[in-house]
């Protein structure tokens, strides 16, 4: 996990013990501390915490 500055992820569960499971980029699962967010949508994470909604910008590759 990314120890410093701020990154996205896809929550996938919120629990009611006030972490979430989300998805990171890379494809890994996390356990993340909050539920600011719901299921589905796209957060902010600082550390091992969820800060808030990120926008759910598309994404693609481009080759040059």
């Amino acid at each position: 996990m990314p120890r410093a500055g701020r990154y996205t992820v896809t929550i996938d569960t919120v629990n009611s013990d006030g972490t979430s499971l989300a998805t990171r980029r890379d494809g890994k699962q996390v356990r993340l501390k909050g539920g600011l967010v719901a299921a589905g949508k796209k957060a902010w994470v600082e550390g091992e915490q969820i800060i808030g909604e990120a926008p759910d910008l598309p994404t693609g590759t481009q080759y040059v």
